[in-house]
């Protein structure tokens, strides 16, 4: 059963934000989620780590949202699927979306999330990858964000931003028509920009931590999912973010990788080590 929110109707969603320090980047997308169009959410960011510069940030913004919650773990090496698993154990709604620490949402982001759930079923959608000097200027004013959301500027922009190295260009022009025309296309879990129920997520017991890497970790949700017959369905077009230009990060990914196909093979859809610590479901 959800909560209710601050002004006492139910909340819509639990957005879940992982986070590494990035103080600057997680400012910009608390920003962007004060105009969201749907009001009533909560918000958690989950830390992998315990920084001075995150507990600095807070003690001095916690009442910058409404619904803002901020959770820490010892900082023992990348372990982000633990810190996500013990948001999603603490989410409040019954519905889950998740973005990364260095990705601002459209203002219409969480609307849209909603308004596509259902059961068995994981909204997936995809991000527009910013280059550095753009990234660079939205860093020092957010606000700029609102630019690239008017789709206009954007494509009057677009040489520019292609000369900035933007990828994924496409992603942002939120379109009801590209949508309808690509809806059927399969488009895989990245962890930037998803949601499903929290039961689902339940169902497959959330993100399996005995994964060490960064990378892979997204393929290993999906084909769990999948093995409980929960599928993606492609948001694409409707509801972008925009990620913040830093150098790729991948360590171990073949580690994961080795991993997710011995699980594969014993079809071991519900982890082990994930958000219930034991050996059976419950």
């Amino acid at each position: 059963m959800n909560v209710t929110s601050s002004n006492n109707t139910p909340l819509k969603a639990s957005l879940i934000i992982a986070v590494y320090k990035d103080v600057e980047a997680l400012h910009a997308i608390l920003l962007a989620l004060k105009n969201q169009s749907e009001k009533n959410f909560e918000v958690i960011v989950t830390e992998d780590g315990e920084s001075t510069e995150m507990a600095e940030y807070f003690a001095k913004n916690n009442a910058i949202l409404p619904n803002l919650h901020h959770l820490t773990q010892v900082d023992n090496g990348w372990r982000k699927t633990a810190a996500v698993n013990r948001a999603i154990q603490s989410a409040q709604s019954d519905y889950l979306i998740f973005i990364d620490g260095d990705c601002i949402p459209r203002f219409n982001f969480i609307e849209s999330h909603v308004q596509n759930k259902q059961h068995d079923k994981v909204c997936t959608a995809r991000r527009v990858n910013l280059g550095p000097i753009v990234s660079k200027l939205i860093r020092k004013k957010p606000g700029r964000i609102k630019l690239l959301e008017n789709r206009l500027f954007y494509f009057f922009f677009a040489l520019p931003l292609h000369i900035d190295k933007i990828r994924d260009y496409e992603v942002g022009f939120a379109s009801k028509l590209l949508h309808f025309i690509s809806r059927n296309r399969y488009l895989g879990i990245m962890g930037c920009n998803f949601s499903c129920y929290k039961s689902d997520m339940l169902k497959i017991n959330g993100y399996n931590e005995d994964l060490p890497g960064a990378g892979g970790e997204d393929d290993d949700l999906e084909w769990r999912f999948n093995g409980m017959g929960i599928v993606t369905k492609s948001i694409k077009f409707i509801t972008p973010n925009y990620h913040l230009y830093h150098p790729v990060q991948r360590h171990n990914t073949e580690v994961n990788q080795a991993i997710s196909r011995k699980n594969k093979e014993k079809k071991q859809y519900f982890c082990l080590n994930g958000i219930v610590k034991e050996n059976q479901p419950t």
